[in-house]
């Protein structure tokens, strides 16, 4: 979920914050509530799947009515999808000073609000409202509550901020590479290796809180270090422990994928492995690109899947393996599916399909 954020904080800036490519305040307040829509839409289907699949709720309008104003949110896709437009919204309407701090010539006003833009998140996560019964629980989509009721959001969105924001300011130093590369500027080895070293001991230091109690229930962790509590979410979560040991794996997990991305790109098309490293990549870039696809046909798998309520628990490491790869194929046979409705029969004709989608 955090890099999720991440790499939605990298996008929304290229096509939302830094005007690269002029547009109309009209155009751009469309495109931004398209881009809020789809992960709105696809937490209500997945909260349609947890509630009536999974646990069997009434199905009657006022159950119905209380999924779509997210009175009830249903299982572990509403609140997590949720995250997405919010941070969207928010740093929309404040990428006017961001644009303007972010592009001073002064580099003290930049540091200041790149560093405003990640202390702010975790700052907000002291911010807890004791009492988020009621009405009150739309609180908890944005802020972390300790009195809360069944059904209520587990991840809110505004202390999250700190890795979209992340994305952004990795956005803005891309641009500003690339600005500089045009220019004749070069790295050197010598210079970014040992940057690269120290900046991965840093966040290897900040996961250690988190990395002593990897044992435990990883999904739903909330335990107390000599450090200070370590919490994803639920009751008082997430915790700066959790937000910042995380920092490591993201940057793990992010350095593996350019690494794979440089080496597809020298990689020779003529050899086995060449052509095997350019699918993988090309793979990997596909569910990039449709993750919202992703996350929502496995989450309404999931809700199908689950047995935790039974006590059930019947899938080890191998039968997890199974069933991701599982879920990944048949999400990609349905995307095959809907992109095979739009070709054309032999003889130039629309296909069935594709007449039937029109």
């Amino acid at each position: 979920f955090l890099g999720f954020m991440l790499a939605y904080g990298f996008a929304c800036d290229g096509a939302y914050f830094a005007n690269r490519k002029p547009r109309g305040p009209g155009e751009a307040f469309l495109r931004v509530a398209r881009s809020c829509m789809l992960p709105i839409v696809g937490a209500w289907v997945c909260m349609f799947a947890w509630g009536f699949m999974c646990f069997k709720l009434p199905m009657d309008g006022p159950t119905l009515l209380a999924m779509l104003t997210f009175r009830l949110a249903v299982g572990n896709g509403p609140d997590f999808l949720m995250c997405f437009p919010v941070c969207l919204l928010v740093m929309f309407a404040l990428r006017h000073i961001m644009n303007r701090e972010l592009s001073s010539s002064s580099l003290w006003r930049r540091y200041l609000c790149a560093a405003v833009m990640l202390l702010a998140p975790l700052c907000l996560t002291q911010f807890v409202i004791n009492d988020c019964t009621g009405l009150r629980k739309y609180y908890n989509y944005f802020f972390e509550c300790n009195a809360r009721e069944l059904w209520s959001p587990n991840l809110p969105a505004l202390p999250h901020l700190f890795y979209f924001n992340l994305g952004v300011l990795l956005s803005r130093a891309a641009e500003a590479y690339r600005s500089w590369a045009k220019g004749g500027g070069r790295l050197e080895a010598q210079v970014v290796v040992p940057a690269y070293i120290a900046a991965t001991m840093l966040l290897a230091l900040l996961s250690y809180p988190l990395l002593t109690v990897w044992v435990f229930n990883y999904g739903n962790l909330a335990v107390a270090t000599p450090w200070g509590n370590v919490i994803r979410g639920f009751s008082g979560g997430p915790s700066p422990l959790w937000l910042l040991g995380n920092l490591f794996g993201v940057e793990v997990v992010l350095s593996l994928a350019v690494a794979l991305h440089l080496f597809s790109e020298r990689a020779d098309d003529s050899t086995l492995s060449g052509s095997a490293v350019r699918a993988f990549v090309s793979e990997l870039e596909h569910l990039g690109a449709n993750i919202l696809l992703y996350l929502v046909v496995a989450d309404v798998c999931l809700s199908g899947l689950w047995r935790g309520s039974a006590g059930q628990y019947p899938l080890g490491l191998h039968g997890g393996a199974v069933a991701t790869f599982g879920i990944l194929a048949g999400a990609r046979f349905l995307f095959y599916l809907a992109r095979s409705g739009h070709t054309t029969g032999a003889a130039g004709s629309p296909s069935k399909g594709a007449a039937f989608a029109r």
